[in-house]
Order: C-alpha cells, then sequence, then structure tokens
C-alpha cells in the first residue's frame, strides 16, 4: 500500500474513533430528547456506576429522574465505598418525569424561574455573609435559603442556596449549593451541584464549579 493510502486509512480509522467516543462521556436520553453528558475536567460522570447510580437514586424525589452523576476525582477513586463516607463537590443532572415527554420553550423556562423563586427562604447575602460563620447561623435545618440568583446562560438559570443538616452521627453541617434550570432539546433539565460551607469564601468557588459544569452541559447539547 502506498504511503498517502496508509496516511488516508489513519485519517479515517481516527475519525471513526472520535466519532464513537464523541465529546460526551455518555448520552442518555429524557422522553424523545437526547442528552449528552459531557466530560467535564476535574470530575467523572458515574451514574451507570451501581453504587454512585443507587446513591444518586436514595437522594433524589421519587417524582424525578435521574440523567447523570458526577463526582470530584477524589470521590471517584473512592468509589466502591460510596453510601458508607461523606463527600462533597458533587452534581446531578435530572428531571421532572411528568415534562419528560414536554416541548418546552424559553416561555417555559422564564415561568420554571418565576415560579420557583417564590419557593426559597431569601435573604440578603451582603447581610448574612456577616453573621453565617457564627454560632448562630442564619439557616434553617432543612430548609434551603436562597442567598443569591443569576443568568450564567440565555438557556439557564441558577440560584444559590445555603441548607444546614443534621443527620445521626454527624456533626451539623452547610451544605452551598446551585440549582440551575436549563432548556436542553426542548426539555426541561436540571442541573445541581453541591459543595460543603465553610466559609463565605465557598460561595465563589461553588459557583466557578458549578459554572464550568453548566457551561459543559449546555454547550454540548
Amino acid at each position: 500500500m502506498k504511503p498517502y493510502l496508509y496516511l488516508l486509512l489513519f485519517l479515517v480509522l481516527a475519525q471513526q474513533a472520535i466519532g464513537q467516543t464523541g465529546p460526551c462521556s455518555r448520552k442518555t436520553h429524557f422522553g424523545e430528547a437526547e442528552i449528552c453528558l459531557p466530560p467535564v475536567n476535574g470530575y467523572q460522570e458515574c451514574y451507570t456506576f451501581p453504587m454512585a447510580k443507587k446513591l444518586a437514586d436514595m437522594t433524589e424525589l421519587p417524582d424525578n429522574m435521574v440523567l447523570g452523576f458526577y463526582l470530584n476525582e477524589a470521590t471517584y477513586a473512592k468509589r466502591d465505598s460510596l453510601g458508607h463516607i461523606t463527600f462533597d463537590d458533587y452534581c446531578k443532572v435530572y428531571g421532572t418525569k411528568e415534562l419528560m415527554d414536554y416541548k418546552a420553550s424559553l416561555k417555559d423556562l422564564n415561568e420554571m424561574n418565576t415560579m420557583l423563586s417564590g419557593n426559597f427562604i431569601s435573604k440578603n447575602w451582603d447581610k448574612m455573609e456577616k453573621e453565617i460563620d457564627k454560632i448562630g447561623i442564619e439557616v434553617e435545618v432543612g430548609v434551603p435559603t436562597l442567598i443569591k440568583s443569576y443568568t450564567l446562560h440565555e438557556n439557564s438559570f441558577t440560584y444559590v442556596l445555603l441548607a444546614r443538616y443534621e443527620l445521626k452521627g454527624i456533626p451539623p453541617y452547610t451544605m452551598a449549593m446551585t440549582i440551575n434550570g436549563t432548556l436542553i432539546d426542548q426539555r426541561l433539565v436540571w442541573m445541581a451541584y453541591y459543595l460543603k460551607y465553610t466559609g463565605a469564601a465557598t460561595i465563589p468557588i461553588l459557583e466557578e464549579n458549578s459554572n464550568k459544569i453548566l457551561e459543559q452541559l449546555i454547550g454540548k447539547n
């Protein structure tokens, strides 16, 4: 075979390999919509791993369907121990089963944003962060407190929240999280990112990590 034919064959095989892998860690379906779960630097999508799937499903409402579950690299390395270790810095992609066949629009996304905003306790973060590191933290146990919201992309909205947890055998702690509503392939899809709150500096880290994952999710869909 002539040298240029070897090169041509190599290029064809390389393109086929890229096509098989593509820009997605995995693809899944929400109704008829195909959702690309993209690779994200520093994280591994692992919902198909049995222990990860069990944990993700156990911590989600029955009306919702988990589509993807991202763990950071350190937690992913301990994935066989999930359920026996505590961890944060993870992300869940999910949808509401009732809406899996509903073709949504930007109007629906905006209406969902307005409706959701009324379901959280809202507090002024500028005032709150001065008190939050004290023992008398202004977050009710189990009740998410909205501290800010923003729009990263025209097809999304983001809420930044704090919630305090008191679980048996574990010292009380506060979790920071983002709830992101997105419009993907005419479907309303949710992305939630979680990071343990250790001080006011947690919030910009939370936003940076959440935005990174959200940008990849929207960009690949």
